[in-house]
């Protein structure tokens, strides 16, 4: 055990650079599998304790939590951008969102903003009184680094500029940085396995459980955790599922593809600007060269010129 074991268990690759193999574990920074292995009827009691543990909540009993989408709908999961939530409302009547998100398209925080003030919006019908408005909740789980600090989660909620006191509780959004919290928490840590496991609060044992791509440590995360156990159990038994299989598989290929595009698409953007850039250097407009700079829609007008655009 000890150091070496520790770095074997806990070194992470990269989504994109991990396929799903046959007889494995179905990985849950999935969204197809996240949400089938927490977002069901049956596996309430999992959700219970998993928003107790990341949102610091105090839900007592899984029949405080209803399900308002526990269905996978065929439009969505075709969408290889669309992202499959779980939204719940609690008994007094909290809505959360529960969003994983694999890709960084570079928009999270608008997002996240957008989807929490939905959630505040459809709680009211027309002619509904605005007091009976509750709390709004977004819980991003992101699979990719989002803030330039150490903190792998944060929590937004709306303050006075000026005295720091609190709106009423009305809207949370909260950042939870997968892999950036794996790496923070394995980082300082030099014990045994087991005994670093057992030191961890409720929070970052689910960040390793969520994150981590080795079933040992899934095992031992759940050996000492029923909530993690019960959640380790029904991940095995979506994993035997070979229809769910193939749609993770799909689910994963779609976005390895499209992240591959916008990645072929940067670059190729980038050597049609270096070109015109040479052209411009070459013909001696050096005040065309420099407007293109702060200028989209000139530059876009000398592509076209020279021949250079998509």
């Amino acid at each position: 055990m000890g150091i070496i074991l520790l770095k074997e268990i806990f070194l992470m690759n990269a989504f994109f650079n991990s396929s799903i193999e046959p007889d494995t574990l179905l990985p849950l920074t999935s969204d197809v599998v996240f949400k089938e292995v927490l977002g069901q009827e049956e596996s309430k009691p999992i959700l219970m304790g998993f928003l107790n543990d990341i949102l610091d909540m105090n839900i007592t009993s899984p029949q405080q939590i209803t399900l308002l989408n526990p269905e996978l709908n065929p439009e969505y999961i075709d969408d290889k951008l669309s992202i499959l939530d779980i939204r719940v409302q609690l008994q007094d009547h909290t809505s959360i969102d529960v969003e994983i998100q694999v890709i960084d398209q570079h928009n999270i925080e608008p997002r996240a903003l957008y989807y929490v003030c939905r959630l505040c919006a459809d709680q009211l019908q027309k002619g509904d009184d605005y007091t009976q408005l509750r709390p709004a909740i977004g819980l991003n789980l992101l699979c990719f680094n989002l803030y330039n600090d150490s903190e792998y989660f944060q929590s937004f909620i709306l303050k006075d500029k000026k005295t720091n006191s609190e709106y009423p509780n009305y809207l949370e959004i909260s950042f939870l940085e997968l892999f950036k919290g794996v790496s923070e928490l394995t980082r300082t840590k030099t014990s045994d396995p087991t005994n670093f496991i057992h030191a961890l609060s409720g929070k970052d044992q689910w960040i390793l459980f969520l994150a981590t791509k080795n079933k040992e440590v899934q095992q031992k995360l759940a050996e000492n955790n029923t909530t993690l156990h019960a959640a380790y159990e029904r991940l095995t038994t979506v994993s035997s599922d070979e229809k769910l299989r193939i749609l993770a598989l799909n689910r994963e290929k779609a976005l390895r593809d499209w992240n591959s595009s916008i990645h072929y698409a940067e670059q190729h953007g980038k050597e049609q600007i270096n070109k015109l850039n040479q052209r411009l250097l070459t013909d001696n407009r050096f005040d065309d060269l420099k407007r293109s700079i702060s200028d989209p829609d000139f530059q876009k007008q000398l592509l076209k010129e020279y021949r250079l655009e998509k």
